[in-house]
C-alpha cells in the first residue's frame, strides 16, 4: 500500500532524488548513464529504482523507465518546492517584517510588501491569501480576549 510517508521516503536521499529526477527528465532509458552520472553502483541504481516503484512514483514498460501518474504529481510539486527554496531568503525577509508587523499593516501594505519582494506569481499568491488569514485569526484572538476579560 502507498502511504505519504512511503512516496517521500523513497524520493528522500539525494541519490534517490537525482534518479527521480533523471526519470522525469528523460525521454528512454539510460540506466548506465544514470549509473555513472549519479556515481551509483549498479546495487545502489536497482535498489533504488525498486523503491521508487514500490512507492508508485516510476514504472518500467519494455525495458524503460517513466514516472506514474503520482509520479508526475510528485515532480511537479518537487518543482514547486524547488521554487520555494529559490526564494528562501527572500521570504525570510517577509517573514520578519510581517512577524513584526503584522499587527499594526493592513492586509493591503502586507500585500504590497509581498508584491514588491517576490516577482513568482504562484508564491504571491499563497503569501497573499494567507497574510489576509493571519490578520482575521489576529483580529478574532484579539476580539476572544476582550471577551474574556470583560
Amino acid at each position: 500500500m502507498v502511504s505519504t510517508a512511503s512516496v517521500i521516503s523513497a524520493i528522500s536521499d539525494d541519490k534517490a532524488l537525482s534518479l527521480f529526477k533523471a526519470v522525469a527528465f528523460s525521454e528512454n532509458d539510460c540506466s548506465n548513464l544514470y549509473i555513472s552520472k549519479l556515481r551509483l553502483s549498479r546495487r545502489q541504481y536497482y535498489s533504488t529504482m525498486m523503491e521508487l516503484m514500490d512507492a508508485d512514483l516510476v514504472r518500467r514498460i519494455s525495458g524503460r523507465y517513466s514516472l506514474t501518474s503520482l509520479g508526475k504529481i510528485m515532480f511537479n510539486s518537487y518543482l514547486k518546492i524547488e521554487t520555494a527554496i529559490k526564494y528562501y531568503w527572500k521570504l525570510k525577509a517577509i517573514d520578519s517584517i510581517l512577524t513584526s508587523a503584522i499587527s499594526e499593516l493592513p492586509v493591503q501594505e502586507c500585500t504590497r510588501i509581498i508584491d514588491n519582494i517576490i516577482d513568482n506569481e504562484e508564491i504571491k499568491a499563497i503569501l497573499n491569501s494567507d497574510t489576509g488569514k493571519q490578520k482575521e485569526q489576529l483580529k478574532d484572538r484579539s476580539h476572544l480576549k476582550e471577551v474574556l476579560i470583560h
